[in-house]
């Protein structure tokens, strides 16, 4: 998961996507910079990173007549009823708004279904609704990207993207919903999403009842090990902090993620921690290092000492685990979600405002939360599916969708049945269970605390 160049690579829905570059490990940012934490801030890649392109193009069939007349169902727009004011977002102000067949959507880098550098899921939404989508990739961090827009937010004017995907574990989203930079979504386009969301990303703790967000991905930052190494890993973060793996264990240098595994390890909820647990954790954590149970403190290179066995511990991203497990030699490598619980993160798809076309950016948001729609994506990206029921689908592949899988398979190798059966993909009822919210920081001076705290344990290696 190493960072790309902060170069935009604008794309449409019928262009071609940028080559992809080989992982360049980023060293340490600044104790305070809120870009270093990640939450999964760098950009995802795909496990088909790991593969050439190839295969068959996917033929451009559409969805047969139910399935065409059930989407647009879908995206018809049910009058609600009449508002008393015209603040954007309102019912009143939506129903002003119209469909300008254009929608611009930015995006993190290999993070969406791609055949041939095309992608299928969008070619099908312009052929459904004639909405031609301008899809790039500008985000390779939350911080970076929202320093970017900020002025133009600032100036009131439109930051050149109707959707724009951001995660929940960093602050940018967070002080665009605070500074009412994010347009609240018209709930009466959101029938896809009522009707297949998951658990997982509905009403979440940092946008009650979906306001404003709706999820595009989800994963865990949780613990990998290699099973050949280690026999009997029992259940517990406590394996970060077990002496016998002296010199072995690997962390994380993010404040973020390795404050929560702290709190998490002295028996805290990161979500209803304070600051007087985060000091506690900030000391069991220090004890581990002086105790020399750290081999080292990581960014996405931890995967790499993972793999070649310097390390045989250590927290990390279940999409990583799962893109090893492709390649025969890392099948020793397995996830462990502890009893005290994995960090869930999500990144979200929201619209900017002042955005320009907000009615198509509506209707594509809903679009993919489609059981055909999001099969297609998840057999390529391999994240936490926040639509349970493209499990079916992925099993029983059919229509567009299954003409689309098939062709991909041809250059992913592995079939959709293994994407549906993964845990790490479609989490089962525990690793629902354990899946635990972030902090939310209240204002800049716990932000800087926590950053303080944690940060100065990894600072020094």
């Amino acid at each position: 998961m190493a960072q790309r160049d902060q170069e935009e690579s604008a794309t449409s829905s019928a262009g071609q996507s940028p080559a992809k570059p080989g992982p360049t490990p980023r060293g340490p940012a600044p104790e305070f910079d809120p870009a270093i934490w990640r939450g999964l801030t760098q950009r995802r890649v795909s496990r088909r990173g790991l593969f050439r392109a190839g295969g068959a193009t996917a033929a451009a069939s559409l969805l047969g007549a139910a399935g065409m007349s059930g989407f647009l169902a879908a995206c018809g727009v049910v009058q609600p009823a009449a508002s008393a004011t015209d603040t954007v977002g309102s019912p009143a102000w939506w129903r002003k708004q119209k469909l300008h067949h254009t929608v611009n959507f930015a995006n993190w880098p290999d993070y969406i279904d791609t055949l041939r550098d095309k992608h299928p899921s969008l070619t099908h939404f312009t052929d459904l609704t004639r909405i031609q989508v301008n899809y790039s990739e500008p985000i390779n961090e939350n911080q970076p990207f929202y320093d970017i827009i900020r002025p133009s937010l600032e100036r009131r004017e439109y930051i050149g993207y109707d959707i724009v995907v951001l995660t929940n574990s960093d602050p940018p989203l967070a002080e665009m919903i605070d500074n009412d930079w994010l347009i609240p979504l018209d709930q009466s386009m959101m029938n896809n999403f009522r009707a297949y969301a998951g658990s997982l990303v509905r009403s979440p703790s940092w946008d009650p009842g979906n306001t404003y967000t709706m999820a595009w991905q989800s994963g865990w930052t949780a613990i990998g090990y290699n099973s050949s190494a280690i026999k009997s890993p029992g259940d517990s973060v406590g394996i970060l902090f077990d002496r016998k793996y002296a010199g072995k264990v690997g962390m994380l240098s993010d404040p973020r993620d390795l404050g929560c595994v702290g709190l998490l390890a002295i028996g805290v909820d990161p979500v209803t921690s304070t600051e007087a647990e985060w000091r506690r954790a900030a000391a069991f954590l220090q004890k581990q290092k002086n105790e020399g149970i750290v081999r080292g403190y990581y960014n996405q290179d931890y995967i790499d000492y993972l793999k070649n066995g310097e390390i045989v511990v250590s927290q990390a991203f279940s999409g990583d685990i799962f893109q090893a497990n492709l390649q025969q030699q890392y099948k020793d490598l397995r996830l462990l979600m502890p009893v005290e619980g994995g960090m869930f993160w999500t990144d979200n798809m929201c619209i900017p405002m002042y955005a320009e076309n907000p009615k198509d950016a509506m209707m594509l948001m809903d679009y993919f939360y489609q059981p055909q729609v999001e099969a297609v994506v998840e057999y390529y990206n391999d994240y936490v599916c926040p639509v349970p029921d493209a499990r079916l689908v992925l099993l029983h592949p059919a229509g567009w969708a299954g003409q689309e899988l098939a062709a991909m398979r041809h250059e992913i190798g592995e079939p959709p049945s293994d994407t549906a059966d993964s845990p790490l993909v479609f989490p089962s009822a525990q690793y629902r269970a354990r899946s635990k919210d972030y902090y939310q920081f209240q204002n800049t001076d716990e932000l800087a605390t926590w950053n303080r705290l944690f940060g100065a344990i990894s600072a020094s290696g």
